[in-house]
Protein backbone atom coordinates (compact mmCIF):
# COMPACT_ATOMS: atom_id res chain seq x y z
CA UNK A 1 0.00 0.00 0.00
CA UNK A 2 2.97 2.38 1.09
CA UNK A 3 4.40 1.82 -2.81
CA UNK A 4 1.51 1.98 -4.25
CA UNK A 5 0.82 5.94 -2.69
CA UNK A 6 4.04 6.99 -3.53
CA UNK A 7 3.94 5.84 -7.19
CA UNK A 8 0.17 7.80 -6.56
CA UNK A 9 2.00 10.94 -5.89
CA UNK A 10 4.67 10.56 -8.65
CA UNK A 11 1.86 9.98 -10.70
CA UNK A 12 -0.23 13.37 -9.61
CA UNK A 13 3.37 15.22 -9.88
CA UNK A 14 3.62 14.01 -14.11
CA UNK A 15 0.45 15.13 -14.21
CA UNK A 16 0.83 18.43 -12.62
CA UNK A 17 3.81 18.62 -14.77
CA UNK A 18 2.04 18.42 -18.36
CA UNK A 19 -0.97 19.91 -17.57
CA UNK A 20 0.31 22.63 -16.11
CA UNK A 21 3.99 24.10 -17.32
CA UNK A 22 3.97 21.71 -20.54
CA UNK A 23 0.60 22.93 -21.35
CA UNK A 24 1.75 26.67 -20.92
CA UNK A 25 4.68 26.27 -22.57
CA UNK A 26 2.94 24.37 -25.63
CA UNK A 27 0.85 27.21 -26.10
CA UNK A 28 3.17 30.04 -25.78
CA UNK A 29 5.31 28.22 -28.90
CA UNK A 30 2.54 30.22 -30.73
CA UNK A 31 4.61 32.99 -30.88
CA UNK A 32 6.65 31.68 -33.53
CA UNK A 33 3.59 31.48 -36.14
CA UNK A 34 3.90 34.96 -36.38
CA UNK A 35 4.68 35.98 -40.24
CA UNK A 36 7.05 32.74 -40.60
CA UNK A 37 8.03 33.25 -44.12
CA UNK A 38 8.79 36.84 -43.05
CA UNK A 39 10.87 36.46 -40.10
CA UNK A 40 12.71 33.13 -40.51
CA UNK A 41 14.62 31.46 -37.19
CA UNK A 42 17.72 33.65 -36.51
CA UNK A 43 19.96 29.88 -36.09
CA UNK A 44 20.54 29.45 -39.76
CA UNK A 45 20.44 25.69 -39.16
CA UNK A 46 16.67 25.54 -37.98
CA UNK A 47 15.39 26.84 -41.94
CA UNK A 48 17.29 24.74 -43.34
CA UNK A 49 15.50 22.03 -41.38
CA UNK A 50 12.08 23.41 -42.45
CA UNK A 51 13.69 23.14 -45.73
CA UNK A 52 14.32 19.96 -45.50
CA UNK A 53 10.78 18.80 -44.50
CA UNK A 54 9.15 20.00 -47.15
CA UNK A 55 11.73 17.70 -49.63
CA UNK A 56 10.45 14.93 -47.02
CA UNK A 57 6.76 15.89 -48.17
CA UNK A 58 7.46 15.79 -51.93
CA UNK A 59 10.14 13.19 -52.10
CA UNK A 60 9.77 10.98 -49.05
CA UNK A 61 13.76 11.86 -48.39
CA UNK A 62 15.23 12.80 -44.73
CA UNK A 63 18.33 14.77 -44.11
CA UNK A 64 18.30 16.38 -48.07
CA UNK A 65 17.19 19.68 -49.75
CA UNK A 66 15.70 19.45 -52.86
CA UNK A 67 17.32 21.99 -55.33
CA UNK A 68 16.42 22.25 -59.11
CA UNK A 69 14.48 18.39 -59.00
CA UNK A 70 17.94 17.01 -57.26
CA UNK A 71 18.50 15.63 -53.54
CA UNK A 72 21.33 17.57 -51.70
CA UNK A 73 22.57 16.40 -48.77
CA UNK A 74 21.73 18.60 -45.87
CA UNK A 75 25.06 18.64 -44.46
CA UNK A 76 26.24 20.77 -47.59
CA UNK A 77 24.21 23.76 -46.24
CA UNK A 78 23.60 22.87 -42.55
CA UNK A 79 27.49 22.95 -42.15
CA UNK A 80 29.04 20.94 -39.05
CA UNK A 81 24.82 20.34 -37.68
CA UNK A 82 23.77 17.20 -35.72
CA UNK A 83 21.07 15.54 -37.73
CA UNK A 84 18.43 14.84 -34.27
CA UNK A 85 16.63 17.82 -35.34
CA UNK A 86 16.08 17.15 -39.04
CA UNK A 87 15.34 13.95 -38.62
CA UNK A 88 12.79 14.32 -35.68
CA UNK A 89 11.60 17.19 -38.07
CA UNK A 90 10.84 15.19 -41.03
CA UNK A 91 9.61 12.34 -39.00
CA UNK A 92 6.24 14.93 -38.32
CA UNK A 93 6.17 15.82 -42.07
CA UNK A 94 5.88 12.92 -43.22
CA UNK A 95 3.17 11.91 -40.69
CA UNK A 96 1.43 15.41 -41.20
CA UNK A 97 2.03 15.64 -44.79
CA UNK A 98 2.70 19.30 -44.44
CA UNK A 99 6.27 21.15 -44.15
CA UNK A 100 7.41 21.89 -40.62
CA UNK A 101 7.34 25.38 -39.18
CA UNK A 102 8.95 27.07 -36.38
CA UNK A 103 5.97 26.37 -34.24
CA UNK A 104 6.92 22.53 -34.61
CA UNK A 105 10.69 23.65 -33.66
CA UNK A 106 9.44 24.98 -30.74
CA UNK A 107 7.50 22.74 -29.47
CA UNK A 108 9.77 19.52 -30.46
CA UNK A 109 12.02 21.31 -27.65
CA UNK A 110 9.34 21.67 -25.42
CA UNK A 111 8.78 17.84 -25.71
CA UNK A 112 11.80 16.64 -25.79
CA UNK A 113 12.46 18.34 -22.44
CA UNK A 114 9.25 17.36 -21.06
CA UNK A 115 10.44 13.86 -21.93
CA UNK A 116 13.83 13.91 -20.27
CA UNK A 117 12.43 15.67 -17.44
CA UNK A 118 9.56 12.45 -16.71
CA UNK A 119 12.07 9.80 -17.63
CA UNK A 120 14.77 10.84 -15.05
CA UNK A 121 12.13 11.81 -12.28
CA UNK A 122 10.57 8.10 -12.79
CA UNK A 123 14.28 6.41 -12.77
CA UNK A 124 14.73 8.02 -10.10
CA UNK A 125 11.65 7.02 -8.10
CA UNK A 126 11.83 3.41 -9.30
CA UNK A 127 15.28 3.47 -7.75
CA UNK A 128 13.79 4.34 -3.84
CA UNK A 129 14.70 7.44 -4.24
CA UNK A 130 11.47 9.03 -3.68
CA UNK A 131 12.45 12.82 -2.60
CA UNK A 132 15.07 13.25 -4.97
CA UNK A 133 12.48 12.44 -7.55
CA UNK A 134 9.88 14.64 -6.14
CA UNK A 135 12.54 17.49 -5.58
CA UNK A 136 13.24 17.20 -9.15
CA UNK A 137 9.81 17.14 -10.45
CA UNK A 138 9.33 20.23 -8.41
CA UNK A 139 11.80 22.03 -9.18
CA UNK A 140 12.48 21.17 -12.84
CA UNK A 141 10.00 22.89 -14.57
CA UNK A 142 11.49 26.28 -14.09
CA UNK A 143 14.57 25.02 -15.78
CA UNK A 144 12.83 22.40 -18.44
CA UNK A 145 9.66 24.49 -19.89
CA UNK A 146 10.26 27.76 -18.22
CA UNK A 147 11.55 28.85 -21.77
CA UNK A 148 12.11 27.76 -25.31
CA UNK A 149 13.53 28.68 -28.73
CA UNK A 150 13.76 27.78 -32.24
CA UNK A 151 17.76 26.55 -32.02
CA UNK A 152 18.92 22.88 -30.62
CA UNK A 153 19.77 24.47 -27.63
CA UNK A 154 16.52 24.71 -26.01
CA UNK A 155 16.18 21.08 -25.69
CA UNK A 156 19.76 20.53 -24.47
CA UNK A 157 18.83 19.86 -20.50
CA UNK A 158 16.35 17.41 -21.71
CA UNK A 159 19.16 15.35 -23.41
CA UNK A 160 21.55 15.69 -20.43
CA UNK A 161 18.32 14.26 -18.69
CA UNK A 162 18.29 11.38 -20.90
CA UNK A 163 21.78 10.97 -21.34
CA UNK A 164 21.76 9.94 -17.91
CA UNK A 165 19.29 7.37 -17.85
CA UNK A 166 21.61 3.87 -18.98
CA UNK A 167 24.41 4.79 -16.37
CA UNK A 168 22.32 5.66 -13.93
CA UNK A 169 20.15 2.41 -15.18
CA UNK A 170 23.72 0.44 -14.79
CA UNK A 171 25.04 1.65 -11.46
CA UNK A 172 21.85 1.01 -9.16
CA UNK A 173 21.23 -2.20 -11.07
CA UNK A 174 18.05 -1.37 -12.22
CA UNK A 175 16.20 -4.14 -14.79
CA UNK A 176 16.68 -4.59 -18.48
CA UNK A 177 13.51 -1.81 -19.35
CA UNK A 178 15.57 1.01 -18.01
CA UNK A 179 18.60 -0.44 -19.57
CA UNK A 180 17.01 -0.97 -23.14
CA UNK A 181 15.18 2.39 -22.71
CA UNK A 182 18.56 3.71 -21.86
CA UNK A 183 20.16 2.67 -24.86
CA UNK A 184 17.34 4.13 -26.85
CA UNK A 185 17.85 7.68 -24.88
CA UNK A 186 21.61 7.44 -25.75
CA UNK A 187 21.26 7.05 -30.00
CA UNK A 188 18.72 9.73 -29.46
CA UNK A 189 20.66 11.99 -27.78
CA UNK A 190 23.53 11.43 -29.86
CA UNK A 191 21.36 12.27 -32.72
CA UNK A 192 20.65 15.96 -31.07
CA UNK A 193 23.69 16.27 -29.90
CA UNK A 194 27.18 14.89 -30.27
CA UNK A 195 28.98 16.44 -26.96
CA UNK A 196 26.11 15.77 -24.77
CA UNK A 197 25.85 11.98 -26.19
CA UNK A 198 29.85 11.56 -25.62
CA UNK A 199 29.44 12.71 -21.99
CA UNK A 200 26.75 10.34 -21.33
CA UNK A 201 28.55 7.20 -22.85
CA UNK A 202 31.77 8.48 -20.92
CA UNK A 203 29.91 7.86 -17.89
CA UNK A 204 27.69 4.63 -18.95
CA UNK A 205 31.64 3.26 -19.42
CA UNK A 206 32.62 4.40 -15.53
CA UNK A 207 29.21 2.75 -14.75
CA UNK A 208 29.90 -0.57 -16.20
CA UNK A 209 33.70 -0.21 -14.39
CA UNK A 210 31.83 0.58 -11.20
CA UNK A 211 29.83 -2.87 -11.19
CA UNK A 212 33.06 -4.85 -12.42
CA UNK A 213 34.83 -3.93 -9.64
CA UNK A 214 31.85 -4.32 -7.10
CA UNK A 215 31.51 -8.20 -8.08
CA UNK A 216 33.01 -10.68 -6.19
CA UNK A 217 33.68 -12.54 -9.42
CA UNK A 218 33.91 -10.01 -11.89
CA UNK A 219 34.64 -12.41 -14.96
CA UNK A 220 30.92 -14.01 -14.59
CA UNK A 221 29.40 -10.86 -15.45
CA UNK A 222 32.15 -9.38 -18.42
CA UNK A 223 29.95 -10.72 -21.14
CA UNK A 224 27.08 -8.84 -19.98
CA UNK A 225 28.99 -5.85 -19.38
CA UNK A 226 30.87 -6.11 -22.67
CA UNK A 227 27.58 -6.28 -24.70
CA UNK A 228 26.27 -3.24 -22.57
CA UNK A 229 29.45 -1.45 -23.82
CA UNK A 230 29.50 -2.69 -27.34
CA UNK A 231 25.35 -1.99 -27.87
CA UNK A 232 26.37 1.62 -26.23
CA UNK A 233 28.74 2.43 -29.13
CA UNK A 234 26.35 1.24 -31.40
CA UNK A 235 23.97 3.98 -30.24
CA UNK A 236 26.82 6.52 -30.09
CA UNK A 237 27.27 6.12 -33.60
CA UNK A 238 23.24 6.57 -34.40
CA UNK A 239 24.18 9.66 -36.80
CA UNK A 240 26.52 7.53 -38.80
CA UNK A 241 23.64 4.77 -38.67
CA UNK A 242 20.48 7.66 -40.24
CA UNK A 243 22.81 8.94 -42.83
CA UNK A 244 24.02 5.97 -43.92
CA UNK A 245 20.48 5.36 -44.17
CA UNK A 246 19.43 7.62 -46.19
CA UNK A 247 22.40 7.40 -48.41
CA UNK A 248 21.52 3.89 -48.97
CA UNK A 249 17.67 4.80 -49.64
CA UNK A 250 18.02 7.60 -51.87
CA UNK A 251 19.69 8.94 -55.12
CA UNK A 252 21.88 11.59 -54.49
CA UNK A 253 26.00 12.77 -54.81
CA UNK A 254 27.82 11.71 -52.00
CA UNK A 255 28.22 14.52 -48.95
CA UNK A 256 31.47 16.17 -48.73
CA UNK A 257 30.78 17.51 -45.48
CA UNK A 258 30.34 15.08 -42.61
CA UNK A 259 26.38 15.37 -40.73
CA UNK A 260 28.02 16.05 -37.18
CA UNK A 261 29.94 19.05 -35.01
CA UNK A 262 33.16 17.58 -35.11
CA UNK A 263 35.13 17.43 -32.28
CA UNK A 264 38.59 18.31 -33.22
CA UNK A 265 36.98 21.34 -35.47
CA UNK A 266 35.91 22.56 -31.34
CA UNK A 267 39.12 21.27 -29.81
CA UNK A 268 41.17 23.18 -31.89
CA UNK A 269 38.81 26.84 -31.99
CA UNK A 270 38.52 25.76 -28.41
CA UNK A 271 41.97 27.30 -27.86
CA UNK A 272 40.70 30.77 -29.13
CA UNK A 273 38.16 31.55 -26.79
CA UNK A 274 40.77 33.80 -24.90
CA UNK A 275 43.77 35.77 -26.01
CA UNK A 276 46.64 33.20 -27.31
CA UNK A 277 50.22 33.27 -28.80
CA UNK A 278 48.51 31.62 -32.13
CA UNK A 279 45.95 34.16 -32.60
CA UNK A 280 43.74 31.32 -32.90
CA UNK A 281 39.61 32.74 -32.77
CA UNK A 282 37.15 31.04 -31.45
CA UNK A 283 35.00 31.05 -34.81
CA UNK A 284 33.56 29.09 -36.99
CA UNK A 285 34.76 31.70 -40.36
CA UNK A 286 38.59 30.98 -38.49
CA UNK A 287 38.19 27.32 -39.06
CA UNK A 288 36.96 28.24 -42.28
CA UNK A 289 39.80 29.85 -43.73
CA UNK A 290 42.25 27.52 -42.57
CA UNK A 291 40.50 25.03 -44.82
CA UNK A 292 40.25 27.25 -47.91
CA UNK A 293 44.45 28.49 -47.42
CA UNK A 294 45.03 24.30 -47.01
CA UNK A 295 42.64 23.83 -49.90
CA UNK A 296 40.60 21.28 -48.32
CA UNK A 297 36.87 21.26 -48.45
CA UNK A 298 35.43 23.01 -44.52
CA UNK A 299 33.93 20.21 -41.95
CA UNK A 300 35.12 17.19 -44.83
CA UNK A 301 36.88 14.29 -43.26
CA UNK A 302 40.27 15.77 -44.37
CA UNK A 303 39.34 18.82 -42.36
CA UNK A 304 38.83 17.29 -39.22
CA UNK A 305 42.33 15.52 -39.44
CA UNK A 306 43.55 18.36 -40.17
CA UNK A 307 41.82 20.15 -36.95
CA UNK A 308 43.28 16.79 -34.94
CA UNK A 309 47.14 17.41 -36.08
CA UNK A 310 47.10 21.33 -35.98
CA UNK A 311 45.68 20.44 -32.17
CA UNK A 312 47.95 18.12 -31.05
CA UNK A 313 50.90 20.26 -32.57
CA UNK A 314 49.76 23.25 -30.33
CA UNK A 315 49.78 21.13 -27.13
CA UNK A 316 53.35 19.53 -27.81
CA UNK A 317 54.44 22.76 -29.08
CA UNK A 318 53.62 24.90 -25.83
CA UNK A 319 51.77 22.94 -23.36
CA UNK A 320 52.55 25.73 -20.56
CA UNK A 321 50.44 27.85 -22.79
CA UNK A 322 47.44 25.50 -23.41
CA UNK A 323 47.17 24.86 -19.57
CA UNK A 324 46.97 28.39 -18.90
CA UNK A 325 44.06 28.65 -21.83
CA UNK A 326 42.28 25.80 -20.81
CA UNK A 327 42.84 27.27 -16.96
CA UNK A 328 41.00 30.72 -17.90
CA UNK A 329 38.28 28.89 -19.32
CA UNK A 330 37.88 26.73 -16.08
CA UNK A 331 37.41 30.11 -13.87
CA UNK A 332 34.99 31.74 -16.02
CA UNK A 333 32.63 28.80 -15.50
CA UNK A 334 33.69 27.87 -11.92
CA UNK A 335 33.17 31.21 -10.84
CA UNK A 336 29.37 32.03 -12.23
CA UNK A 337 26.13 30.34 -10.86
CA UNK A 338 24.55 28.43 -13.48
CA UNK A 339 21.37 27.76 -11.35
CA UNK A 340 19.63 31.07 -10.78
CA UNK A 341 19.30 32.03 -8.10
CA UNK A 342 22.14 30.06 -6.84
CA UNK A 343 25.73 30.10 -5.55
CA UNK A 344 28.60 29.31 -8.65
CA UNK A 345 29.09 26.27 -10.39
CA UNK A 346 32.48 25.91 -8.48
CA UNK A 347 30.82 25.98 -4.73
CA UNK A 348 27.92 23.54 -6.36
CA UNK A 349 30.70 21.26 -7.00
CA UNK A 350 32.94 21.20 -4.31
CA UNK A 351 29.88 20.68 -1.66
CA UNK A 352 28.75 18.14 -4.03
CA UNK A 353 32.32 15.96 -3.92
CA UNK A 354 32.76 16.78 -0.35
CA UNK A 355 29.13 15.02 1.02
CA UNK A 356 29.99 12.41 -1.59
CA UNK A 357 33.16 11.78 0.16
CA UNK A 358 32.23 12.54 3.95
CA UNK A 359 29.02 10.10 3.38
CA UNK A 360 30.86 7.30 1.66
CA UNK A 361 33.90 7.70 3.96
CA UNK A 362 32.01 7.46 6.94
CA UNK A 363 29.17 4.80 5.66
CA UNK A 364 26.53 6.82 6.03
CA UNK A 365 24.76 5.71 2.83
CA UNK A 366 24.35 2.38 4.49
CA UNK A 367 23.11 3.75 8.08
CA UNK A 368 20.57 6.59 6.48
CA UNK A 369 18.99 3.61 4.14
CA UNK A 370 19.91 5.20 1.29
CA UNK A 371 22.13 3.06 -0.46
CA UNK A 372 20.95 3.71 -3.98
CA UNK A 373 21.83 7.53 -3.43
CA UNK A 374 26.00 6.62 -3.45
CA UNK A 375 25.71 5.97 -7.28
CA UNK A 376 23.01 8.89 -8.16
CA UNK A 377 25.35 11.16 -6.41
CA UNK A 378 28.12 9.85 -8.36
CA UNK A 379 26.59 10.09 -11.60
CA UNK A 380 25.63 13.32 -11.16
CA UNK A 381 29.00 14.58 -9.81
CA UNK A 382 29.65 13.18 -13.27
CA UNK A 383 27.85 15.29 -15.14
CA UNK A 384 29.01 18.35 -13.51
CA UNK A 385 32.45 17.05 -14.41
CA UNK A 386 32.34 16.74 -17.55
CA UNK A 387 30.20 20.20 -18.04
CA UNK A 388 33.22 21.98 -16.71
CA UNK A 389 35.67 19.15 -18.46
CA UNK A 390 33.78 20.76 -21.69
CA UNK A 391 33.93 24.82 -20.85
CA UNK A 392 37.40 23.87 -20.15
CA UNK A 393 38.01 22.36 -23.79
CA UNK A 394 35.34 23.95 -26.12
CA UNK A 395 33.24 26.86 -24.76
CA UNK A 396 32.39 28.22 -21.31
CA UNK A 397 29.47 29.60 -22.34
CA UNK A 398 26.57 30.14 -19.67
CA UNK A 399 24.10 29.16 -22.98
CA UNK A 400 26.34 25.67 -23.13
CA UNK A 401 26.36 24.97 -19.23
CA UNK A 402 22.98 25.61 -18.01
CA UNK A 403 21.73 22.43 -19.33
CA UNK A 404 23.85 21.08 -16.75
CA UNK A 405 21.10 22.06 -14.16
CA UNK A 406 19.38 19.27 -14.25
CA UNK A 407 22.16 17.08 -12.33
CA UNK A 408 22.65 20.26 -9.94
CA UNK A 409 18.82 19.39 -9.03
CA UNK A 410 19.55 16.12 -8.84
CA UNK A 411 22.23 16.75 -6.47
CA UNK A 412 20.71 18.99 -4.44
CA UNK A 413 17.56 16.15 -3.97
CA UNK A 414 19.87 13.91 -3.33
CA UNK A 415 21.53 15.67 -0.24
CA UNK A 416 17.84 16.69 1.05
CA UNK A 417 16.45 13.16 0.87
CA UNK A 418 19.66 12.29 2.40
CA UNK A 419 18.93 14.75 5.50
CA UNK A 420 15.54 13.80 5.78
CA UNK A 421 16.50 10.23 6.26
CA UNK A 422 19.43 11.08 8.32
CA UNK A 423 17.15 13.24 11.05
CA UNK A 424 14.69 10.15 10.80
CA UNK A 425 17.18 7.55 11.43
CA UNK A 426 18.35 9.50 14.21
CA UNK A 427 14.85 10.46 15.42
CA UNK A 428 14.03 6.43 15.44
CA UNK A 429 17.19 5.49 16.98
CA UNK A 430 15.94 8.21 20.21
CA UNK A 431 12.49 6.86 20.13
CA UNK A 432 13.80 3.31 20.61
CA UNK A 433 16.15 3.99 23.18
CA UNK A 434 13.43 5.93 25.72
CA UNK A 435 10.84 2.78 25.07
CA UNK A 436 13.64 0.62 26.54
CA UNK A 437 12.70 -0.99 30.05
CA UNK A 438 15.40 0.87 32.64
Amino acid sequence: MGSALRWLAFALCAAWLVLGPFARTSEDVRRYDYLPDIMPSDWRATNIWLDSTECTVARGAWLTICENGRLIPMSERAIADDPGHASLLSVWAAITGKRATLVDVARLNTILNAIGLLALAGLLFSQRAWITSIVLLALGPVEYLGWMGTSPHWAFIGMVSLAGILPLAIATRSNRAWIGGGLLALALVTLIRESIGLMGFALTVGAVAATALRERWPVRVLPRLALLVLLAVGALLAPKWVTMARDAAFPMAPAERLQTHGLSHTLYLGLGFVENKWGIRYDDDYGEDLANKAGIVFCSPEYFRMMWTLYLTRITEDPVEVARIYWEKALRLLVVPTLQPGPPFGVVFAIGLLHLLAATWFGAWRRVGFRQGLPIEAVSLGFLGLFLAQAILALPSHMYAVPVNAFILVLFGVIVEFTARALWTALSTALSVRRRPT
